[in-house]
C-alpha cells in the first residue's frame, strides 16, 4: 500500500522510495544533523523523510524551504521554464527581478501544514516549514543548521540554476561527512550547470539509485 503522502507526489513512487532509503541510511550510519529539502511542493518528499524518521524511533528535525508561491522565473542559465512548453523571453538587469512566481507548482504553506497534520496526526512537531525565496531564506538559516549539528541529508528540488546555486552555496558546507545530497532536477540543464560548477571545487561521490527510476532522474551523492 502506498503511504498517504504518495497521493500528493509530483514524482514517482521510486523517487520517494529512494529518499526514504537514503534517509534510513543516514539514520543507520548515525550521520548527525537535520533532514532538509529546498523546494517541497506539496510536501511528499518531506513526508518520506519524516515518516522514515518516525519509524526509526530517532528524533531529527525536518526542514522544508519553499516560496509556497511556485517556481520563480528562469534565467539565462536555464534552457527551459519548468512546467511550461517554452521559456519566455525575459529582459532583466538584476536576477532578483526573476523572483516572481511562474505559477507552476504552487502550494500554499497552509495546505502543506495541513498535509503534515493529516499524514502524521499529533506527531508533526519536528517539521519546520520556511516560507520565502531561497535567496532570502537559506542564508539566514546557516546559523540554525549549525546549531542543529549540521545536515545529514539535503534534497534540492529548485529546478533552476539560481535556485540550485543559492542552496548549494548556503547549505552544502553544513552537510556532515558521510551525509547525502539529492539533486532532484539533475536532467535540467540549468540545475546541472549549477551543480557541476559547484562540484568543481566541492567534490562529491555519485551514488546509485536503490530503486531504478524511469523518466524521472534525480542524482544521488555522498559528501
Amino acid at each position: 500500500m502506498d503511504p498517504l503522502y504518495y497521493g500528493s507526489a509530483l514524482s514517482t513512487r521510486e523517487t520517494l522510495q529512494n529518499t526514504a532509503f537514503y534517509t534510513q541510511h543516514v539514520i543507520d550510519q548515525d550521520i548527525p544533523g537535520a533532514l532538509v529539502e529546498c523546494g517541497i511542493a506539496a510536501g511528499s518528499q518531506v513526508g518520506a523523510m519524516y515518516d522514515t524518521m518516525l519509524k526509526s524511533n530517532k528524533t531529527r528535525w525536518v526542514y522544508g524551504f519553499d516560496s509556497f508561491d511556485g517556481i520563480p522565473l528562469a534565467s539565462e542559465d536555464d534552457d527551459e521554464q519548468p512546467g511550461m512548453d517554452a521559456k519566455p523571453v525575459l529582459y532583466y538587469k538584476d536576477k532578483r527581478e526573476l523572483l516572481k512566481s511562474s505559477g507552476i507548482s504552487s502550494n500554499s504553506i497552509e495546505d502543506v501544514r495541513w498535509n503534515m497534520r493529516r499524514w502524521f496526526p499529533g506527531k508533526d512537531d519536528k517539521v519546520v516549514l520556511v516560507k520565502g525565496w531561497f535567496q532570502d531564506t537559506v542564508y539566514p538559516y546557516k546559523t540554525v543548521m549549525s546549531q542543529l549539528g549540521g545536515i545529514a541529508l539535503l534534497r534540492l528540488d529548485g529546478d533552476l540554476y539560481e535556485s540550485t546555486k543559492v542552496c548549494l552555496e548556503a547549505l552544502f558546507e553544513h552537510i556532515n561527512p558521510g551525509g547525502i545530497l539529492i539533486i532532484d532536477d539533475w536532467n535540467l540543464r540549468g540545475c546541472r550547470k549549477a551543480c557541476e560548477e559547484f562540484f568543481a571545487t566541492h567534490p562529491v561521490t555519485r551514488l546509485s539509485e536503490p530503486f531504478q527510476i524511469a523518466n524521472d532522474t534525480p542524482a544521488y551523492f555522498q559528501v
